[in-house]
């Protein structure tokens, strides 16, 4: 009789156990992947949203800054509640208005135009107003601007300004 080989398993090819351990080790590393690259674009959307707004809000700053410059005189109103207000822009103390800056509470956007309402009137930015108060004094010749601007991810921006009359 000649010598018996023994069977030998063969040694190429995987198991069905080793082929399970490293798809689910695969698919972890995948949501892992695909968990950060999403935590990334929305911190990336939330932080560019918010310079939009920063943007925004430094327009609308600037704008009523450099309007009050060239007036003379200016008068605020408290319209509709204390968070906003209008302000109304002069060349001097009894002249028609030269310029209006308002909220309007039908869209929650600052306005801004010739006239309060005017058709040549419309918002100046895209950004939610939550306050816009104004307060023009007569005893200092200037106006404080204090300013929250909502981004359209929920964030919130605040800035304030004071403009002295120049004219």
């Amino acid at each position: 009789m000649g010598a018996v080989t023994p069977k030998r398993r063969s040694e190429s090819g995987l198991t069905l156990t080793e082929v399970t351990v490293v798809m689910i080790i695969g698919t972890m590393i995948m949501a892992g992947l695909v968990g950060f690259y999403l935590a990334s674009q929305g911190l990336w959307l939330d932080a560019s949203t918010q310079a939009i707004t920063q943007r925004e809000a430094s327009l609308v700053a600037s704008t009523i800054r450099d309007k009050v410059r060239a007036s003379g005189y200016a008068e605020s109103f408290w319209v509709p509640d204390s968070l906003h207000q209008q302000l109304v822009l002069y060349a001097k103390k009894g002249d028609p208005p030269s310029y209006c800056f308002w909220w309007d509470p039908s869209d929650s956007l600052i306005h801004a135009g010739p006239s309060i309402g005017a058709a040549s009137s419309g918002p100046m930015v895209s950004s939610l107003a939550e306050r816009f108060q104004v307060s023009a004094s007569t005893l200092k010749p200037a106006v404080r601007v204090d300013l929250r601007l909502r981004s359209a991810t929920g964030s919130t921006v605040e800035v304030g300004t004071l403009a002295v009359f120049m004219n």
